[in-house]
């Protein structure tokens, strides 16, 4: 017995042209079943493609998130060239090939941790690449410091993509120490020993946390060295006895010795796992932001790892002992050798000069990341222009969704129908 149908008899050609609409507005088809649509070779022109060299960190390559970044990169029509590597010598074959063929590339994206792109600088400015070469960050470490200064998230490696070919690109300084060159920060004293100790298995599971977790294991280990340091001329905290001297071509040069615990010269702003060690760096002023730590007793050092980690310098208990400066330069000699972590590469020595070369590269970033750029106009404006396309959007996705339900109503009554005939 047939049930009591629910609506007129509907042909199956109603029938076919409801589900062809429905299907076509999924996949971005004319409505009407038509593939007759725009060459997709035609939307990706409008798109920009880029030309990337991606040199990936091994392991990291194999995981499920990098692939997926890979795959929108491949998706959207961009023209890829990947190498995957294992080694500091197969990161300088990448730079290479790079500098050999300049311009077949628009972009170079790092892809690893903190490690990983500190590698690539080094070969970029040893290997005297151009200074409009533009470098992209993906982010696949464990701490992804350089990367969440700029709010690059390493938890949505395709939006991380997104930026690498679709950011704006931005002069940006490198800074040396002892000739090393490092984009993020180097760290010295108690922080970096802790690091040092990090347990690998305790970074893959809590991430950058695994260093301030460590640090405050380590508070028993707590011990100052006595340093000299020399810097131009500039303006110190009153509390700090900075001796003026003139010393010939390099003008008047201030000089400073004392105990210290800990030393962070900062292109950027964060290390260690989220430490605000320099809080107000600008990448692209031509600067160093230095933030160095007289002693403190043992007692306050997690008092003391919390101010660090919020960038806060307003702790009255701590503010005779936390001092920080701007300067194009910075010499230390320490009484015994100091470890210093340069962007994930360890270096040990007595004496440092930590200099900066202004606009020594590009750097492909996204238009939150003013923050860290003295020179931000062009990016307030990016922002300012997605903010009134996402507003200019706004009526067209809510036409859409009505649409989308209109169509999806009218698919489920024909369905509906035909099964009625066919009982």
């Amino acid at each position: 017995m047939r049930s009591a149908r629910l609506g007129p008899r509907v042909s199956s050609d109603r029938y076919a042209a409801a589900t062809n609409a429905l299907q076509a507005k999924r996949v971005g088809l004319p409505r009407g079943g038509s593939h007759s649509v725009t060459c997709r070779a035609e939307q990706q022109a409008r798109m920009g493609h880029k030309r990337v060299l991606l040199l990936a960190h091994g392991k990291k390559a194999e995981t499920p998130e990098f692939k997926e970044a890979y795959a929108w990169l491949e998706k959207v029509g961009h023209h890829i060239d990947l190498m995957k590597t294992g080694s500091p010598e197969d990161m300088s074959k990448g730079v290479k090939k790079l500098i050999a063929h300049f311009d077949d590339y628009d972009i170079l994206i790092a892809a690893g941790g903190d490690g990983t792109i500190n590698q690539v600088v080094n070969e970029l400015v040893d290997q005297d690449a151009p200074k409009d070469t533009c470098l992209a960050v993906l982010p696949l470490g464990t701490a992804n410091d350089f990367a969440t200064s700029l709010t690059i998230r390493d938890d949505n490696l395709v939006q991380a993509m997104q930026t690498a070919v679709q950011g704006v690109s931005k002069p940006v300084d490198v800074a040396t120490a002892n000739g090393k060159s490092f984009l993020n920060m180097a760290t010295g004293g108690f922080g970096t020993e802790a690091a040092k100790q990090t347990d690998s298995d305790l970074k893959d599971k809590v991430g950058g946390a695994a260093y301030l977790i460590t640090g405050m294991t380590k508070v028993h280990e707590l011990a100052s060295k006595h340093a000299k340091a020399r810097a131009p001329s500039t303006t110190h905290d009153s509390s700090t006895k900075w001796q003026k001297q003139e010393h010939g071509e390099k003008g008047t040069v201030d000089s400073w010795e004392g105990d210290l615990l800990v030393l962070a010269v900062g292109n950027a702003q964060q290390a260690g796992g989220g430490m605000k060690m320099c809080p107000e760096a600008k990448i692209d002023d031509g600067l160093l932001d230095i933030t160095y730590v007289q002693n403190v007793p043992p007692e306050k050092v997690p008092e003391l790892l919390q101010t660090l980690a919020m960038g806060g310098r307003d702790n009255d208990d701590l503010a005779e002992s936390i001092k920080t400066m701007r300067v194009p330069w910075l010499e230390v000699e320490c009484s015994d050798d100091l470890s210093i972590n340069c962007d994930g590469e360890p270096l040990n020595d007595k004496k440092y000069k930590f200099e900066i070369q202004k606009h020594r590269i590009r750097l492909m970033v996204p238009p939150t990341a003013k923050d860290l750029f003295q020179d931000s106009k062009d990016l307030e404006d990016k922002q300012r222009q997605k903010e009134k396309e996402l507003e200019a959007q706004a009526p067209a996705k809510a036409v859409e969704m009505l649409e989308n339900l209109a169509m999806l109503s009218s698919a489920v009554f024909c369905m509906q129908a035909a099964a009625q005939q066919i009982t």
